[in-house]
């Protein structure tokens, strides 16, 4: 009996295995020997089951193809650059991924390939991508697409248009250190955890930030002193340069702590910088110079300042009078040695307006008002002293004597002060000392005639020509007398 069942069971080994194997060679005829990739294998997740070698690799070329067409974004703030990723020299650096595929299952015995391929068919095989990028390309359309969003540090602007200002905001500077950006950018391309899609990069920068703003400048808007004068008996040559100098000065920012000189501003006095030929003081006679008139700019300014109560560094008088303003409201410009230097010494920005009208100069500073309503100033002018024009006598051999010609009528001299008035609700409280000035006298010149009369010299003449007719006559008579005996 026992020997029966032995037999029996040797018989279903012997039918298992020998079904086994007829299913084993059956499934190895159908699904292993084949010269395709093996069913689940996959290649970054791009399922190559079932392809030949040539369409795998055909496949892996037009993957790397779309991959290298795969956006890059760089971004600094709210700006954007954009460039395809083949720029970086994108470049697969497993290029056996097919071949590895290929090999899936191929190993082995009958048995141990069924099993194999059984499992790649189940849970399936993956082989991931590496990728590089070429460092000196990246680097390079790194810095060529971001370059733009490197800017200079540029302070609020303002402006005057239409009698109301206009600010333009501030500019903070930006640097990048764009090899630093490539390196970060290369990483997060060559990293494992990339997943070949767009790419986008913050970019790291640094900030300088812009030392005056829009909100700074927003406070200028008071009126705190204004002042005007007259040209409209001025040459043609001299209101060209009052008209240029007002130009040159008008939109003058000046935020608190800083200095402004006259001069500077308006030179050079040459034709290239908008000025012409006029009158100018010179060694006590007016002369043509180039920018004649400049100081009817710088007076005129002057006198705006006082009224902004801005602090004034250095102011000299003219050497003789001039007549659009008062005694020792004036303030001359004569190269380096007389300017009219001012300072902001106030808590807030001063913005400086010059315009003219073709008869009027008139400078305003505006800024944010900062004294009391029932406070107001104004400006005296004081004579302290009167030097009349002496007289200088002058030869002139073409004039006649007894005749005399005023060449000119002289200037005279004065000294004064200015004095600034305080007033508090319309009662004088203060009076202080603004400048002193001294203004040179000019001789009053006159020609005096030397030349001999005409009439005495021609007298004399006719009466020589007489004695030479008479004696010509007693020697006429003679001769005669003498026939006659």
């Amino acid at each position: 009996m026992k020997k029966k069942i032995g037999l029996l069971l040797l018989f279903i080994v012997i039918a298992g295995l020998a079904g086994f194997g007829a299913y084993s060679w059956n499934y190895y005829s159908r699904y292993v020997n084949i010269d395709t990739i093996y069913p689940g294998v996959t290649i970054q997740g791009m399922d190559v089951g079932g392809l030949s070698r040539e369409e795998a690799e055909e496949k892996l070329d037009h993957y790397l193809e779309e991959l290298s067409d795969k956006t890059v974004t760089l971004q600094v703030g709210d700006k954007e650059k954009s460039f395809p990723l083949r720029k970086m020299g994108l470049t697969c650096t497993n290029a056996d991924a097919v071949e590895q595929a290929e090999q899936f299952g191929r190993e082995g015995n009958i048995v141990k390939r069924v099993l194999e391929v059984q499992a790649l068919a189940a849970r399936g095989r993956n082989i991931p991508l590496e990728f590089s990028v070429d460092q000196e390309e990246t680097e390079k359309i790194v810095k060529k697409k971001g370059k733009s969003f490197e800017t200079k540090k540029k302070d609020a602007q303002l402006s005057r248009k239409d009698g109301k200002f206009v600010i333009k905001d501030e500019v903070d500077g930006i640097s990048i250190d764009f090899k630093a950006n490539a390196r970060k950018l290369i990483e997060m391309v060559e990293s494992a955890d990339w997943n070949q899609q767009d790419v986008t990069l913050a970019m790291d920068y640094e900030t300088d930030p812009a030392e005056h703003t829009a909100d700074e400048l927003s406070v200028v808007q008071d009126k705190l002193g204004t002042f005007t004068t007259s040209y409209a008996d001025s040459s043609e040559g001299r209101c060209v340069n009052v008209e240029n100098g007002a130009r040159l000065i008008n939109g003058t920012l000046l935020y608190p702590g800083d200095s402004m000189s006259v001069y500077d501003k308006v030179s050079p006095f040459d034709a290239e910088n908008g000025y012409r030929l006029a009158g100018s003081y010179e060694n006590g006679t007016t002369v043509q110079t180039y920018g004649g008139g400049i100081c009817q700019v710088s007076t005129t300014l002057y006198n705006a300042v006082l009224r902004a109560e801005l602090e004034v560094t250095e102011r000299q008088n003219h050497s003789m009078t001039v007549h659009y303003v008062e005694l020792s409201e004036d303030a001359a410009i004569a190269g380096t040695d007389k300017d009219l230097k001012f300072k902001n010494n106030l808590d807030n920005p001063v913005y400086i307006e010059g315009k003219t009208d073709g008869s009027n100069i008139t400078f305003t500073i505006y800024g944010k008002e900062y004294r009391n309503k029932n406070r107001s100033i104004e400006f005296v002018s004081e004579t302290t002293s009167t030097n009349p024009p002496s007289e200088k006598t002058v030869k002139d051999s073409s004039l006649e004597q007894g005749k005399t010609v005023v060449e000119s009528s002289g200037r005279t001299g004065y000294t004064a002060k200015l004095w600034k008035v305080i007033y508090k609700n319309g009662k004088e409280k203060e009076r202080v000392q603004v400048n002193s000035s001294s203004y040179m006298s000019v001789p009053k010149v006159v020609r005096v005639g030397t030349k001999k009369p005409a009439s005495s010299s021609t007298e004399k003449k006719s009466g020589d020509k007489n004695k030479k007719d008479t004696k010509k006559s007693s020697s006429k008579n003679n001769k005669k007398s003498k026939n006659k005996k």
